[in-house]
């Protein structure tokens, strides 16, 4: 019931990230917005309030009743999706996808501190799937809603109307939260820490985690400057209509974000058990450089291979989430989690909602116009993946010259030594 209920939420919470792409070309008709505009109402305005919220949420959700801080966001959610659609300026679409981002950001560092609760370190793999594909079903939710709006409703503004009705379901995720409960912590270390004493620790996990946020982050710029572009790119380079677009992104999330965080979870916990957080850095330094590959998707020769790739890139950049999630839900003790998540998630938005966006935008008017904005896009994703792998490839070097340590963890606490010891078991 409860992870049925964490599932729920986190899927609207991204059904409302991302609800405007999939009605995005309509949006910048409608209101007259070039590109840039469009990647600062899409990416600034979601990144702004997540930066500066991020971390307070983190420090929030290791000190209070976790069930109900969900239950604010969803409310958030649903005003900010309905303002979006009665904007009438750039100013108040603004600050209605700047309240979106911010309670999108809030729940994705909020949920997965509940779901470590549900799960063992050994199956922690488990709920970091179950965040995953709730994640991507949100998504794909969206574009596909988005898709089938775009092909009935045709009117000039047709965007404000389908906003209004993707923000109905909105109201049941917010009434059924109130049935969600707090959770027992597991693997307590120390009863609410200081700020001070929360960034002490994680600093000293400085060396471990540095390389696992390079690399989530850089993987993050290209998810979201696809999730921004893939659309505009699928119709501007190989000349698909926005409801097929639209259409062709929600197969590729459903088969391939789905895909992802299943097989990432599981690929997770065997390495874990097997080899340890360096065998796990492997993984994700491999995935990181097919995903390099996949990533130019954009300059494939037809409609088909570039489908074809996009749901494999998707479908590779979910593994690694779900992988780096993991990692961090077993390496840190449940007080430091939501401080750890925050920090990353505040760095995460910076770059791939506040920057990448833009970059692509910003690249393609360099190199020729917005033409070329698949180009830019496969310029973008690529280097972000190398990137990646070049960070996970350093923390598995870190990882495997650390000395061995032995013996168990209780499930219930853990100090700094048992930590330690999850590195090599």
């Amino acid at each position: 019931m409860t992870a049925a209920l964490l599932a729920l939420i986190v899927g609207s919470s991204f059904f409302c990230r991302m609800a405007l792409n999939s009605l995005q070309e309509s949006l910048q008709t409608g209101m007259g917005l070039n590109d840039n505009q469009v990647a600062l109402v899409q990416g600034t305005a979601m990144a702004i309030p997540a930066v500066l919220g991020g971390v307070p949420v983190g420090l929030l959700v290791d000190r209070f009743d976790r069930a109900r801080l969900l239950t604010m966001f969803c409310l958030v959610n649903l005003i900010g999706t309905i303002s979006t659609a009665l904007s009438t300026d750039l100013v108040m679409l603004f600050a209605s996808r700047a309240m979106v981002g911010f309670s999108t950001a809030a729940v994705a560092i909020t949920a997965p501190s509940l779901l470590a609760d549900l799960f063992p370190r050994s199956q922690r793999g488990r709920g970091s799937m179950i965040y995953g594909v709730s994640q991507v079903g949100g998504m794909a939710a969206a574009f596909a809603a988005g898709g089938a709006l775009v092909a009935i409703l045709h009117a000039p503004d047709m965007w404000r109307s389908g906003a209004l009705v993707m923000s109905c379901p909105l109201l049941g995720v917010l009434l059924l939260s109130l049935l969600l409960r707090e959770q027992e912590r597991m693997e307590i270390a120390e009863q609410r820490p200081t700020l001070a004493g929360s960034a002490v620790e994680l600093w000293n996990f400085r060396s471990v985690f540095a390389p696992l946020f390079c690399g989530v982050v850089a993987i993050g710029v290209a998810d979201g400057a696809t999730l921004v572009w893939v659309v505009p790119t699928l119709s501007r380079s190989f000349g698909m209509g926005a409801g097929y677009a639209n259409g062709v992104m929600g197969m590729a999330l459903v088969i391939g974000g789905l895909l992802g965080p299943i097989l990432g979870g599981f690929a997770a916990d065997r390495c874990l058990n097997s080899g340890g957080a360096a065998r796990a850095m492997t993984l994700l330094a491999s995935l990181a450089a097919l995903s390099g590959a996949l990533g130019l998707f954009a300059l494939a020769p037809g409609g088909l291979s570039a489908s074809i790739c996009l749901t494999a890139f998707l479908l590779v950049g979910s593994m690694i989430n779900s992988v780096s999630l993991t990692l961090i839900t077993v390496l840190l003790p449940n007080e430091l989690r939501g401080f750890c998540v925050a920090v990353l998630s505040v760095v995460l938005i910076l770059f791939s909602f506040g920057l990448a966006p833009s970059l692509v935008s910003i690249t393609a008017a360099g190199i020729g116009g917005p033409a070329d904005v698949g180009i830019a896009l496969a310029m973008v994703c690529g280097t972000a993946s190398v990137v990646s792998g070049a960070a996970f490839l350093f923390g598995r070097e870190h990882l495997k010259r650390r000395p061995r340590r032995h013996g168990r963890m209780p499930e219930r606490t853990m100090d700094r030594a048992d930590r330690a010891s999850v590195l090599h078991p």
